[in-house]
């Protein structure tokens, strides 16, 4: 099946694919903004224009925004990262136009009325401490706000103190400067007509440019000298650790393939190393995996785990003891095989929705420019060899890493605690 690709004379963005199998149409209208495009100053105010967006529009109010979608079965709903802005919805094949009216009014002709202004800034900062209070929010936030530079450090919900004090000039500011067609995308996947390509170019070509805007897909920048953040806690039973490294970006595209099946193989799933060999054998923790973030240029690396204080110094020696063992002698075959197999069967499965559809040509359009087909990516996965795999595994796993823990205020001394490091050495 063939990708719409489109870039408009307005400089927006259009792209699709259609499913004539399924009776559903996922669609979004995203921006390429968010909280790494904010100053200090109005940090989260990305995230506070998606919030408010949503409590109407000059023709609309907030229950005839979302109520004629969810009454026929559909979902609306929205999220902000560091670089983008995606509001989308998901309706049956019949509701596609006025699923796009709804969506197109929602993020072009926003009221900002200062009531509905006060009532979200409540909101979002009961959503700051919520994120405070969770363990995994509180040290990836505070892990990510020392190891990358300061515009992808900045929290995406933004501060306790800018969140109360952003004024609707800020916001109604900054989404006239950022909401432009330079940064606008529309995306869309399943059974959908001619009919609604034409309306969505039409939306998007009424889009004004920002001649004084020249919008560039930014990448951060990773701390070079190892970091050791450490917060203590009364309220926490158990240490909360958080591993980070350097990862490969889009640009290195042999190179982040590879490492893409080997966060596969390594942290996803029950049957993954990390699971496995440290869950299932070992029994000294609930929760453990990894994760791989990238963007145009960089990417980074994240292995995640919380157990008993007595556990620590064990878990730490395990997870050495498996990265050493990849870093000398590499993933065995039958490893690369889960990995390569996993990643494939994923891809090939997210296609029966046209939702995760619509996320990865997201994704791919606003960090890479445009998306690949699944053909291609299943051909990435298939050229992929065992050795190629092994050499960018060596290459960016060996070094020293970032460390975080999260502690119980009371832990009793650890060596690993007392030790402030962590290196796996080629």
């Amino acid at each position: 099946m063939s990708i719409l690709y489109k870039e408009l004379s307005n400089n927006a963005t259009l792209v699709g694919e259609r499913k004539e199998e399924t009776r559903t149409v996922s669609m979004a209208f995203a921006v390429k903004v968010g909280s790494a495009d904010e100053d200090d100053p109005i940090s989260g105010v990305s995230h506070f224009i998606e919030h408010t967006l949503f409590k109407g529009t000059k023709d609309r109010n907030a229950f005839e925004i979302k109520e004629p979608i969810e009454r026929i079965g559909g979902s609306l709903n929205a999220y902000t990262g560091r670089i983008s802005t995606v509001y989308y919805a998901k309706v049956p094949d019949t509701y596609s136009h006025e699923a796009l009216d709804i969506l197109f009014d929602l993020i072009s002709s926003p009221r900002f009325e200062e009531s509905a202004i006060e009532l979200e800034r409540g909101v979002i900062l009961e959503e700051i401490a919520s994120a405070e209070d969770d363990p995994y929010d509180r040290i990836y936030d505070m892990t990510i706000q020392k190891v990358w530079d300061r515009d992808f450090g900045r929290p995406i919900l933004g501060y306790d103190s800018t969140v109360k004090l952003l004024s609707r000039e800020d916001i109604s500011n900054f989404y006239e400067h950022k909401y432009i067609a330079d940064r606008a995308i529309f995306a869309v996947t399943g059974n959908y007509g001619d009919s609604l390509i034409d309306s969505a170019q039409e939306k998007l070509l009424s889009l004004q440019r920002n001649n004084s805007e020249t919008p560039a897909t930014k990448s951060p920048m990773i701390s070079k000298e190892p970091l050791w953040i450490v917060e203590k806690r009364k309220d926490l039973q158990q240490v909360h650790l958080l591993l980070t490294k350097g990862a490969p970006g889009r640009k290195s595209r042999g190179d982040f393939e590879a490492f893409k099946v080997f966060n596969i193989l390594f942290g996803s799933g029950m049957s993954s190393i990390l699971f496995h060999n440290i869950r299932e054998e070992l029994g000294m923790v609930y929760n453990i995996n990894s994760e791989f973030v990238s963007y145009t240029e960089s990417g980074a690396f994240m292995i995640n785990a919380s157990t008993n204080p007595k556990n620590l110094d064990d878990l730490i020696g395990s997870l050495e003891n498996e990265l050493h063992r990849i870093v000398e002698k590499g993933v065995s075959q039958a490893q690369f095989n889960y990995g390569t197999e996993r990643l494939r069967g994923k891809l090939l499965m997210s296609t029966e929705g046209t939702l995760s559809t619509l996320s990865r040509f997201l994704d791919d359009v606003v960090i890479c420019g445009r998306p690949d087909s699944l053909e291609t990516l299943i051909e990435k996965i298939d050229d992929l060899t065992i050795e190629e795999l092994n050499s960018v595994a060596r290459e960016y796993l060996s070094g020293s890493w970032n460390v975080s823990l999260l502690l119980p205020k009371n832990m009793p001394d650890s060596s690993f605690v007392a030790g402030h490091g962590f290196s796996i050495l080629e």
